[in-house]
């Protein structure tokens, strides 16, 4: 995020990943710009000089439920515009400040119930244009499994899915996220590969596979009940931030990913 969108696409790239997912801000900039019109014929040519697939459009303050769903409309009709058709967000948190000042319950159950009636808004227009909306584990009501579940049962959509963060969930919650995930793979349409080391609000994400996360297990599970055509994303490797630096972290997460997941497939 420090870099330019080109220079991440660029590592991305060199790092040997055929496919990619955006939607964060790159040097401050918004990617995408909303309010450039060119901004699509812009991510095509750079997608296209350095061979790279889009598969995910991250949206998290867009879809906020505090903005005007005008604005969710827009970055869904972007990920139309870019072909992708999975569009990655969050839940809303219960802390005020985390880990130790909560929000008021009356303001959390307030918050959960707009969220809600956002997100069926939001559903709608994602069924029109044949996009899936994915919901990560993030604190509040999609802390765990158990809320995430609760959560896409009452937006009540069929393209409101689950992408699964084991490190958020092991960082934030302090629990298994292996175990935890039994109870939502057959809602997960995504995984993100964030691997953690050490005890709850310890900030340590290491190179997937290295970490506590146990991804063979998740991987296990999840080849059981998915049709195959969901992803495994890179998040978030910690270490120098040096863009070469970072390049080769994540050329090392892929490695040790395709590994990981070539031993649960056979």
């Amino acid at each position: 995020m420090r870099y330019s969108i080109e220079r991440a696409f660029e590592g991305i790239s060199r790092a040997g990943y055929s496919y990619v997912s955006f939607g964060m801000p790159h040097e401050g900039m918004e990617v995408p710009d909303e309010e450039d019109g060119t901004t699509v014929d812009k991510l095509h040519e750079l997608l296209d000089k350095y061979e790279l697939t889009p598969v995910m459009l991250i949206c998290n303050k867009p879809f906020k439920f505090d903005q005007p769903i005008e604005r969710a409309y827009r970055r869904l009709e972007v990920a139309k515009a870019l072909g992708i058709k999975e569009v990655l967000t969050g839940g809303i948190t219960n802390y005020k400040k985390y880990p130790d000042e909560l929000l008021p319950l009356q303001q959390y159950e307030q918050n959960k119930r707009e969220f809600v009636e956002h997100y069926k808004k939001i559903a709608e227009k994602a069924e029109e244009l044949g996009i899936v909306i994915t919901l990560k584990p993030y604190t509040g009501n999609t802390a765990t499994s158990r809320e995430i579940n609760e959560t896409i049962g009452q937006i009540g959509s069929p393209v409101i899915h689950a992408c699964y963060d084991a490190g958020n969930v092991q960082f934030y919650e302090g629990i298994d996220a292996a175990a935890d995930f039994l109870n939502i793979a057959h809602k997960t349409h995504s995984i993100i590969a964030k691997d953690h080391r050490g005890t709850k609000g310890n900030l340590d994400f290491p190179i997937p596979g290295t970490g506590d996360v146990d991804f063979r297990s998740i991987f296990n599970a999840w080849s059981k009940c998915t049709d195959g055509n969901g992803y495994v994303l890179v998040e978030r490797v910690d270490g120098p931030s040096d863009p070469e630096l970072i390049d080769q972290r994540i050329a090392e997460s892929r490695i040790q990913l395709e590994r990981l997941i070539d031993h649960e497939l056979k």
